[in-house]
């Protein structure tokens, strides 16, 4: 399966220390890309709203309710708050009192806010609270005492530390004190009667998710824990990959067991192997690294995609079926056991004030794994190293259902990746942050269709329509096979906005010769046009963004082709080692993709020393000053640095 290649640039697309360089040699030489291609990278797209830290946290935890216009962000000792819709902002602190401290490392006695969520209808925030885990309510702006914070905090930053709070029930895999319990268990701490698992029934955990699982019928609903572990065959087999995937259920109503050893224990934990295997070229992927869980109405149709990794660092996606997992759940037999079946199968939920009998808890704490493995379908896979999967599903002009993957790259950006009828396609690069940030946090808001990204710097709210991306022009429009964006009015539009009218849309990879024939479709396809001052015998080099990672790029000077990019690079360059009169003149960089051609920006090269050409060319950017070969020299130097 051939990874999917961005189709978009970013929209905002920070530049690097030589890459900002050449941005700023134009205005040194005033003889390069003029200004007016510089607004399209460093304006703020419509729509996107921007909320910053005043400073650089080291630590943060991102709570966004469904629907709302608000975020709050948890950081070191304070807690922010934002509304992305009136700009209403605050900040409290949650300092320490360094007095009470139960750190044995000074450096460790601050606040690090873990947990922002809600909780019996007021907002939760807990925190380390200086290695002794505390918890507050906010109620109209202010601080209150909270709940015990035993499970629900951390004693100092830990990854391995998820909180689910699921009605009043919260679940944990926080360990409950600071010098012992070392081994990491997941627990039920509060709103029912307190479980944990096993010491035997996993090996080195490190988890990923917790989610609640719907089943026909209440009594059978589950919870869902997803982790990696030490795989048990690693020794035994040197091929076998160290760390193994795991899904693994418990019963929401479970009880725990009948005996003293078992009383406090999940009596019905099942765990099976999580794989995301891509048959046609026998990849495996058995990292891991995020998990993401479509609900539907009818719980069988219930999907859960898996980011995962391998040991070269490519990710793939795969998912699986709700009603397939419980299937197998249900049906498979024990790994390992020969034994005879007890009365009640392990993994069974039970109804009313029933309790696992003692003889099927010993043979789940024993043998906890079935034999059955969790196989996915897997979606793509990509040289691209994610760390974050968000999945949403569109309901497009055809009236028909398609799901649109956002995976946070390890560079900082968010890749859009739609899953059409011929398989995906990464249809948009979007670089959120004004720098390039680690992406901390993803939020997908389905209500409102928007994403709210946070950085260690930074919250951003973008809408998920971002048909802006594709220019003002059909043919843009319909080839970016964006289910959110259709061709309308004369622009490109979102869907949402314009439910009542017909527009313009194809989701596949062969998009109508004619769908743009209607005259009445035709927008704004003027392209940038500039002009620079070039003196005889000085170097020169024309840029032409990519903006299509499936367009090939060509530069044309006077009608004649003179520079040719094939898709998949970010710029098109046409270099002049030496200006002689004959190569004065008008320089058009022209993409074309499928039958869709297009002049993406025209640049004027003068001769300072002769009459303008053009009279476009009087807002010129001035006289050219003397230049020097050391910054001719590190020109080059920079540009060799945009090809790698």
């Amino acid at each position: 399966m051939r990874p999917p290649a961005p189709r978009r640039p970013p929209a905002r697309r920070p530049p690097g220390l030589l890459v900002g360089l050449l941005l700023l040699l134009p205005l040194l030489r005033c003889a390069a890309v003029p200004r007016t291609a510089a607004p399209r990278i460093l304006t703020l797209p419509l729509g996107w709203k921007r909320f910053q830290f005043n400073t650089t946290e080291k630590h943060i935890a991102v709570y966004h309710e469904e629907g709302s216009s608000s975020v709050f962000v948890g950081a070191e000792n304070k807690l922010y708050y934002y509304n992305f819709e009136d700009s209403t902002t605050f900040m409290e602190r949650f300092d320490v009192d360094i007095s009470r401290s139960m750190c044995e490392n000074p450096e460790e006695a601050v606040n690090y806010l873990t947990y922002i969520g809600t909780y019996q209808g007021r907002v939760l925030i807990c925190g380390t609270n200086a290695c002794r885990p505390t918890c507050w309510n906010m109620v109209d702006g202010q601080k209150e005492p909270g709940i015990d914070a035993q499970s629900v905090a951390p004693f100092g930053l830990d990854k391995n530390s998820l909180v689910l709070i699921d009605g009043n029930v919260i679940y944990s895999t926080i360990r409950k004190n600071q010098y012992n319990g070392r081994i990491p268990r997941f627990r039920r701490i509060r709103g029912a009667p307190e479980l944990y698992t096993s010491d035997t029934v996993m090996n080195n955990p490190q988890f990923v998710k917790i989610a609640p699982i719907k089943q026909e019928e209440a009594y059978n609903d589950k919870i869902y824990f997803f982790f990696r572990e030490d795989n048990p065959d690693w020794p035994n087999n040197p091929l076998a990959p160290r760390k193994i995937s795991r899904v693994a259920q418990v019963c929401k109503g479970d009880k725990g067991g009948n005996g003293s050893f078992s009383a406090a224990k999940w009596t019905t934990l099942l765990k099976s192997t999580f794989v995301c295997v891509d048959s046609a070229t026998n990849r495996n992927f058995d990292w891991l690294q995020d998990v993401f869980i479509v609900e539907s109405d009818q719980w069988f149709q219930t999907k859960i995609y898996g980011l995962f990794l391998n040991e070269w660092g490519y990710s793939a996606v795969c998912v699986y079926s709700v009603s397939d997992i419980s299937e197998r759940f249900r049906t498979s037999t024990l790994r390992n056991y020969s034994g005879k079946p007890p009365a009640v199968k392990p993994g069974q939920c039970l109804q009313g004030m029933e309790k696992t009998p003692p003889e099927t808890f010993k043979v789940i704490d024993s043998y906890p794994e079935v034999a059955a493995q969790m196989n996915g379908k897997i979606l793509f896979y990509s040289k691209h190293h994610y760390q974050q999967l968000g999945v949403h599903q569109v309901h497009a002009a055809d009236n028909e259902n398609y799901d649109v993957l956002y995976l946070a790259t390890d560079k900082g950006s968010i890749h859009k990746v739609v899953i059409l009828p011929s398989g995906p396609m990464n249809i948009l690069e979007i670089q959120p942050f004004q720098s390039q940030a680690v992406i901390h946090a993803m939020i997908l808001d389905k209500s409102r269709n928007e994403l709210i990204m946070a950085s260690a710097n930074e919250v951003v709210q973008l809408p998920m329509a971002t048909c802006g991306a594709y220019k003002n022009n059909c043919g843009s429009c319909v080839l970016s096979r964006d289910p959110y964006c259709g061709w309308i009015n004369k622009q490109c539009a979102s869907i949402n906005e314009n439910k009542n009218g017909t527009l313009l849309q194809s989701l596949r990879h062969d998009v109508p010769r004619n769908i743009c024939s209607n005259a009445n479709s035709e927008g704004d396809i003027s392209s940038l046009y500039s002009t620079a001052e070039v003196p005889l015998l000085s170097r020169y080099f024309l840029n032409c963004s990519q903006e299509s990672h499936y367009a090939n790029y060509t530069w044309i000077h006077n009608g004649r082709p003179v520079a040719h990019c094939n898709a998949g690079h970010r710029h098109c360059l046409h270099f002049i080692y030496g200006m002689t009169s004959e190569l004065y003149g008008n320089y058009s960089c022209v993409s074309k993709e499928d039958w869709f051609s297009q002049t993406v920006l025209t640049t004027c090269l003068d001769n300072p020393s002769q009459p303008r050409m053009d009279a476009r060319s009087a807002a010129g950017l001035g006289s050219i000053p003397s230049l020097s070969f050391w910054l001719e020299l590190l020109t080059m130097i920079a540009v060799v640095f945009i090809l790698q």
